[in-house]
């Protein structure tokens, strides 16, 4: 995008916004879940939320499976707490969240969730407080992500996991877009990893049996077209209008759309 600006660091390859906005927590209000700007936040997020629960479902069993039981889970950057929903729905006892976005953070609230307001930063938790933290397209909205993952460290429980999901700049999807990949967010991503940068900075904060591979998003027809308006504006809002008329708009299917999942173990 015109004017946008990034730094790479010629050793761990990680990108990185060296301009941040001076304010960047005001930026997740309304606006920011409901909005017409292709390349920002969530088209409808509330439209999403039926679809959303498949991708948190799928994720949640994962996350059970490699730590053989259904423990005490933080999710940070939680929104209105769908994947907190999952989890209960799953028989976990315990899972609480952060959210920094005021908004977002009242309708969890109202949801009857367990849920904190502010950053992870700011909040105090004893060492050792739990099983599982997740990151799920959160960490690039951080502009210390190394200070962020080392007291994870701290917060985990020993054996205990953290899941990070987040665009992955040195995938497919990166590399043949280019300068219009679809996660470069001026404001909202100030940091971008690939799977070999998010490996090295996990085994800096300390963890180990580290894990990255490719990962999807369950998302509807609807949703994708609405994203892709970016691209071809005029034709993909004809083909909106079309679909939202049919069944169509509610198909779902696991999208691939250019993102890493990341794993680590306090051991």
């Amino acid at each position: 995008m015109p004017g946008y600006k990034l730094a790479k660091c010629l050793t761990c390859h990680t990108v990185w916004d060296p301009f941040p906005p001076e304010a960047p927590l005001l930026f997740y209000d309304k606006s920011y879940f409901i909005n017409e700007n292709p390349k920002g936040g969530y088209a409808n997020y509330f439209e999403g939320m039926r679809i959303n629960k498949r991708t948190f479902h799928e994720r949640l069993v994962k996350i059970e499976k490699r730590l053989g039981k259904k423990g005490k889970l933080l999710d940070v950057g939680c929104a209105l707490g769908d994947c907190l929903v999952e989890a209960k729905k799953l028989g976990w006892k315990e899972a609480e969240g952060i959210e920094v976005s005021p908004y977002a953070y009242e309708l969890a609230r109202k949801r009857g969730l367990k849920v904190k307001l502010g950053t992870l930063d700011r909040i105090t938790y004893s060492p050792g407080t739990f099983d599982v933290v997740t990151y799920q397209d959160v960490i690039e909205h951080i502009t210390d992500p190394m200070a962020e993952l080392k007291k994870v460290y701290k917060i985990l429980k020993q054996g205990g996991i953290i899941f990070l999901v987040t665009p992955d700049i040195g995938g497919l999807w990166s590399k043949l877009l280019g300068p219009l990949w679809y996660h470069y967010k001026p404001r909202e991503h100030v940091i971008y990893f690939s799977q070999k940068s998010i490996a090295r900075a996990l085994k800096e904060a300390g963890f180990k049996g580290i894990e990255t591979r490719k990962t999807y998003h369950v998302l509807s027809l609807e949703y994708i077209l609405n994203r892709l308006k970016y691209y071809a504006p005029w034709f993909i809002e004809l083909l909106l209008q079309i679909v939202r008329k049919t069944p169509f708009k509610d198909l779902s299917f696991r999208a691939y759309t250019g993102e890493l999942e990341a794993w680590g173990r306090k051991s």
